[in-house]
């Protein structure tokens, strides 16, 4: 055994600092979201990476926020892959008679989602009863 002392290491105190957030309401949350998707519509013909990043950070403000998404906006994402559709540029939509549902086709990941339809409320009532 020697008698070599081992050298004492150091340590900084770390000093109490907080970052400071800017606290924003639910309302305003919902605002950037939908300026972002906004933004998302507008570019997609031109670039479609940047429409897609625009739309992939609306998303994360949405989730980390727990907001809803406005109806409007809702069927814009795909189910599957969670990317942001156009009609015409990088989805497919078709309407079905006989089976009243809408058809959106995701060129990404090529996955439909089918979402009824009815003509009025009447008729949605029918139907259950």
């Amino acid at each position: 055994m020697s008698n070599e002392k081992k050298p004492h290491l150091r340590t900084r105190k770390r000093k109490n600092r907080k970052k400071k957030f800017q606290v924003l309401s639910q309302e305003d949350f919902k605002a950037q979201v939908v300026s972002l998707l906004i933004k998302a519509d507008k570019i997609i013909s031109e670039d479609m990476d940047k429409a897609q990043q625009f739309a992939k950070q609306a998303r994360k403000i949405q989730m980390k926020t727990r907001i809803k998404f406005p109806p409007e906006w809702k069927k814009r994402f795909c189910k599957h892959c969670k990317a942001f559709l156009y009609p015409g540029i990088n989805s497919r939509v078709r309407l079905s008679s006989t089976n009243r549902v809408i058809a959106i086709k995701c060129n990404h990941c090529n996955k439909y989602t089918r979402i009824p339809y009815y003509r009025s409320k009447e008729v949605k009532n029918e139907q259950h009863y």
